[in-house]
């Protein structure tokens, strides 16, 4: 367990975050519905990531369009289903704090800090997916093997060196 997990996140086994990525423009009306983000103004694909305290990508949903919510495809990945038996009482969803006031007390400033050294290794992996630029705009004709391509650039990225490095004992 890397030492940022500790003490606050010391029984962690994924951090998840969800990712998009441009695709053209596709073929029929339906398509166009289900892979069109108003968000990013332009049709995009939605994968959910997780990744290991460790910092390799244990899990992957398939793709789903962008007008799914992070929440939808979290539950519709099966993530929640791989948890093990003990596991069900013991699930722990941290987020930050909502902004609803630009001031933060302390205590939430803490908060903050303390998810942010976890949570800064699932957007390394993020950048790392995305750095392959083989997401970079997919094309439709490809699309429908996207979930394979996905899979492809998961163990590319599990290949690179971790991204927290080992503490070196002779330092």
């Amino acid at each position: 367990m890397p030492e940022c997990f500790k003490p606050d996140y010391s029984k962690t086994r994924v951090i998840i975050d969800c990712t998009e990525f441009s695709v053209e423009i596709p073929s029929g009306v339906d398509k166009h519905i289900y892979m069109y983000s108003y968000y990013k103004k332009g049709f995009t694909g939605k994968i959910l990531i997780g990744c290991a305290p460790s910092g390799l990508i244990t899990f992957k949903s398939r793709c789903a369009g962008e007008r799914k919510s992070d929440a939808q495809i979290t539950i519709r990945s099966g993530l929640l289903d791989l948890f093990e038996e003990d596991d069900e009482k013991k699930i722990i969803v941290v987020m930050l704090p909502f902004v609803s006031n630009p001031e933060f007390t302390k205590e939430e400033t803490e908060q903050i800090y303390s998810i942010a050294r976890v949570r800064i290794h699932i957007e390394r992996i993020m950048r790392r997916i995305k750095l392959f630029h083989i997401l970079n705009k997919v094309p439709t004709n490809l699309f429908p093997y996207i979930d394979e391509i996905i899979h492809v650039v998961c163990v590319l990225v599990n290949l690179q060196p971790h991204i927290i490095a080992e503490k070196d004992d002779n330092a």
